[in-house]
């Protein structure tokens, strides 16, 4: 009786997987896909093996890019624009919001591919990163002194008539 019960069990099992198996194929084409189908639904899953795999540093460059070539007044920052998760971080919040313009952030504690693409990107070691009109123009500290100057204004000034 127990070896009976065992050997259904373990063929019940078998079952279970053949038909698991069997119900994922793989299609061609440009990317690999996997498809799941139900034979109860037409309903079918499609996953791209991209997303189960990291990005690549081509495409963090590229969603980098896109950010920049989008955003008139782009910063990539640790933490968000109400709740900045560091001090020159929040000098840098500051100093845009002092021009009285909408600005894009990115918080980059949320994404490490962005965290450590935007150094590559922008050859610039540290975090904040400020973009105006697509040009990089530096960090917090750089802010600071073309705010002093009055440089920071002329490149705001420019980014809000081309907002316009």
């Amino acid at each position: 009786m127990i070896h009976s019960r065992s050997s259904y069990f373990l063929a019940l099992i078998s079952w279970v997987l053949v038909a698991a198996t069997s119900s994922f194929t793989m299609s061609t084409g440009s990317r690999s896909h996997a498809v799941a189908r139900s034979s109860s639904s037409t309903t079918s899953l499609n996953m791209s093996f991209d997303d189960f795999g990291q990005e690549t540093p081509e495409d963090t460059k590229e969603r980098i890019q896109a950010l920049v070539d989008n955003n008139p007044v782009l910063l990539f920052m640790k933490g968000s624009q109400l709740f900045p998760q560091c001090g020159f971080s929040n000098t840098a919040c500051q100093i845009l919001q002092s021009y009285d313009i909408e600005f894009h952030s990115v918080d980059v504690l949320g994404d490490e591919g962005i965290r450590t693409g935007v150094k590559d990107f922008s050859m610039w070691p540290t975090i904040p990163q400020l973009y105006v009109c697509g040009e990089f123009i530096g960090g917090s500290d750089i802010m600071i002194e073309m705010y002093q100057n009055g440089d920071l204004g002329e490149m705001i000034e420019k980014a809000k008539a081309d907002m316009v």
